[in-house]
């Protein structure tokens, strides 16, 4: 997905680029589109400033988009959902395996599937900080549009 936007400012290999939320794909608000810019509308503000590595030198005021490489919606779905989801799943399969025979089943599945989630959430956390630098954002000049769907 690309995005237009304008460079505020530059500074220490960064440009901080202000864009419009409610873009998207040239059919996403056509029937048959992906309609993917619709899930962060309620979400978001009108426009948002996000920092991206400068890669190919901008400047304030220029006219740049933004695009996010394919995969990465889905990438991040994973990591912010299922990761935990599956914690949770098998925390309390391994506290149901090591209950103690008529002990509280459901205490220790209940225990294990909360340490189960804790411990997937502080997983994508730090697979989330160790990524951060290399954000899935990358800057385009203007009218470097490549292929359809606004890429």
């Amino acid at each position: 997905m690309r995005v237009s936007g304008v460079v505020s400012r530059v500074e220490s290999g960064y440009a901080w680029v202000d864009v419009t939320v409610a873009q998207g794909c040239g059919r996403c608000h056509e029937p048959g589109g992906c309609g993917g810019v619709n899930i962060a509308r309620p979400l978001a503000a009108a426009s948002q400033t996000v920092r991206v590595r400068d890669e190919i030198g901008v400047r304030p005021g220029e006219s740049v988009g933004l695009v996010v490489d394919d995969g990465t919606p889905l990438r991040a779905a994973l990591l912010a959902y299922a990761l935990p989801v599956a914690g949770v799943l098998l925390g309390a399969a391994a506290g149901t395996a090591v209950a103690p025979v008529g002990g509280s089943v459901d205490l220790t599945a209940g225990i294990g599937a909360l340490a189960g989630g804790v411990v997937a959430f502080l997983l994508a956390r730090g697979r989330s900080a160790w990524t951060q630098d290399a954000a899935p954002l990358r800057l385009e000049r203007a009218g470097t549009q490549h292929g359809a769907c606004g890429r």
